[in-house]
């Protein structure tokens, strides 16, 4: 049976136990189908993954009791996504890419050439939780509300990477050699302006991803791709 991992705000540790929300007691009984004494997987971000037994299902609530722990609390680098707001399915596509590929921080940017103004804050969170509990991560990333792109400038003891589409960026092994808290930046589908540009200079090391132009949710994959990069090739 494939393994069902969710989840939740309680403290976890041996004998607790939750009463899950109907969104996941649906899942559990009307999507999966499990019964009582059947297995499930629970992590909160903060007491690693443990394993529970179904020992109720009444009223369209499942209860469950938490047996053992079957994995420590990961230690995760601190990894930043700043990204340009963009449509709803390449959003989607950027909180589940970012959730997978290890994000720890994840906050949307206003630019001068940013088309769409807002963000369902509520349905991303739901979206970065689903990713993690597919991808085996035991933590969410925080996803923050939209700041404008020069507001970045206030933010300290960071490392900050834009991913620049002029073809003035240097490469990978020059610009996140021996970084921390990495910050990665990546603008809206026209690009940043040029004003934008000269401002980035002032906090910003440039990254090239290459001679093509990529779609945003592209250029997130690939730059977080470079990013992780760093902790297995030492680049």
């Amino acid at each position: 049976m494939e393994k069902i991992r969710l989840y939740v705000e309680e403290a976890l540790s041996q004998g607790v136990s939750l009463v899950l929300n109907p969104r996941q007691s649906h899942y559990i009984c009307n999507v999966m189908r499990l019964k009582e004494y059947d297995n499930v997987s629970f992590f909160n971000g903060k007491n690693g993954e443990w394993l529970g037994e179904i020992v109720d299902i009444s009223h369209k609530l499942v209860k469950v009791t938490l047996k053992e722990c079957t994995k420590r609390q990961q230690c995760e680098e601190n990894l930043y996504l700043y990204c340009a707001i963009v449509k709803s399915a390449a959003l989607s596509n950027i909180v589940r890419q970012a959730t997978e590929m290890g994000v720890t921080c994840i906050q949307f940017i206003l630019t001068e050439h940013t088309v769409v103004k807002n963000i369902n804050l509520s349905r991303a969170r739901l979206q970065a939780i689903e990713a993690a509990e597919q991808c085996g991560r035991t933590s969410v990333p925080e996803i923050l509300s939209p700041i404008h792109f020069r507001d970045l400038f206030d933010s300290q003891d960071r490392s900050f990477i834009l991913c620049d589409e002029t073809g003035q960026g240097k490469s990978p092994n020059e610009v996140l050699k021996n970084k921390k808290n990495v910050v990665i930046i990546v603008g809206p589908e026209g690009g940043f302006s040029h004003d934008e540009l000269s401002f980035a200079d002032k906090f910003c090391q440039k990254l090239s991803l290459g001679k093509r132009i990529l779609r945003v949710d592209t250029a997130v994959v690939a730059a977080l791709a470079l990013a992780n990069a760093r902790w297995t090739t030492h680049l």
